[in-house]
């Protein structure tokens, strides 16, 4: 089977504010699944952003989710993207001969 590289990407705000120094933990399942795979984590910008790029078997059906697990001043909070075709990459080339 085919792999293919996927970018996971989570901006963590509080109200309107982008929140930065923040660890966000990247998980991923196939659909239908119950155990996440823990993809690693990735500290968040200035802008809030953390991101993370996977290599996964293609084609197939995930699930993603981005998790900030809270600290002192902050609750935790959860984003989940689910049944996501991840769809296994094509490359067209054209051949022109003049007869």
């Amino acid at each position: 089977m085919a792999t293919r590289n996927v970018k996971l990407e989570a901006t963590l705000y509080t109200d309107t504010t982008p929140l930065p120094n923040k660890t966000i933990e990247f998980f991923h399942r196939v659909s239908g699944q119950t155990e996440w795979i823990s993809d690693g984590t990735d500290d968040t910008d200035q802008n809030g952003k953390a991101e993370k790029t996977i290599s996964l078997t293609v084609p197939e059906t995930y699930d993603f989710k981005a998790e900030f697990a809270g600290d002192e001043d902050y609750e935790g909070s959860v984003a989940t993207v689910l049944n996501f075709r991840v769809k296994a990459k094509t490359t067209l080339t054209l051949t022109v001969t003049p007869l």
